[in-house]
């Protein structure tokens, strides 16, 4: 990775990771710092708030379903409750304390505006919350989140993206936490296959949410991001992968760029990387 011109590794780290992976962590964390590369965290899936397809359910909240709101996938974490905030900064207390991290790549916010009935949100809220309440309320955990980590270690860099079928009200709000300093959008540059079904295009384009990512950017004086999404692709997709990619960095310049290293479910990985690796040495 330091090879082909990058400068951080970003390693997801799930409630599971708290549970059985700690060791295996601080492996990956010396590991990349020997290399010369900063290590950044992505805390995921945490309290089913953050990152991802939401395939895998919150083991707090498994054994707390009191503090659990009815997602449409899975319960997530009643962000009005003090005993849920309190377990979110226990956890990112534990990483910033017991590793030496350079950042934190806050992956997707999850269930923004599902409409909570919880005591905790009656209480901060009333009995009748909308979708822009919740969205606030997030915003505001966010913001006592975020602000507990800078707290934590100040030197400590945040960045935060999220998905185009966002509410633009959502993503101005949050865009301005005050702790964040990049702002931007995931996105993909090809179609996509899960195996052997048919080839289509599962993701938006990465380049359609630029112009968004410039506007939101400005108005909350943040950074840019972009993270390059290059999973669940099949063969005949790499070359197309190689000229849209390419096409991307000519045109398109976030100030934090991250791109998946051997993403999951690739028909070719070798073949990907090779590209990758190829353009990335070009560009940086």
């Amino acid at each position: 990775m330091k090879d082909m011109g990058f400068d951080t590794v970003c390693l997801s780290f799930s409630e599971s990771e708290m549970q059985y992976a700690r060791r295996t962590f601080e492996i990956q964390v010396n590991l990349a710092h020997r290399a010369g590369l900063k290590v950044f965290v992505v805390p995921s899936r945490i309290g089913g708030r953050f990152a991802g397809a939401p395939l895998m359910p919150s083991v707090w909240l498994a054994r707390n379903p009191q503090f659990a709101v009815q997602d449409k996938w899975m319960p997530v974490a009643c962000l009005e409750s003090d005993e849920v905030r309190e377990w979110f900064k226990s956890f990112m207390k534990t990483l910033l304390t017991d590793y030496d991290l350079d950042g934190i790549v806050w992956d997707e916010p999850k269930g923004i505006g599902v409409i909570s009935h919880h005591p905790a949100t009656i209480e901060k809220i009333g009995p009748n919350p909308t979708k822009e309440d919740m969205m606030l309320g997030f915003v505001d955990f966010f913001e006592d989140l975020t602000g507990y980590c800078k707290d934590l270690k100040p030197t400590i860099i945040q960045t935060l993206f999220s998905q185009k079928q966002c509410s633009e009200f959502f993503t101005q709000n949050i865009s301005k936490t005050s702790y964040i300093e990049y702002f931007g959008y995931d996105g993909n540059l090809c179609a996509q296959q899960y195996f052997k079904e048919e080839i289509k295009n599962v993701k938006y384009r990465i380049e359609s949410v630029w112009d968004r990512t410039v506007k939101e950017c400005a108005a909350a004086d943040k950074k840019t991001f972009a993270l390059v999404e290059n999973m669940l692709m099949p063969k005949q997709e790499i070359p197309v992968f190689k000229e849209n990619f390419e096409n991307y960095l000519q045109n398109y310049r976030p100030d934090h760029l991250s791109v998946y290293y051997y993403a999951h479910n690739v028909e070719d990985p070798e073949a990907l990387h090779k590209v990758i690796k190829e353009i990335m040495k070009k560009y940086l």
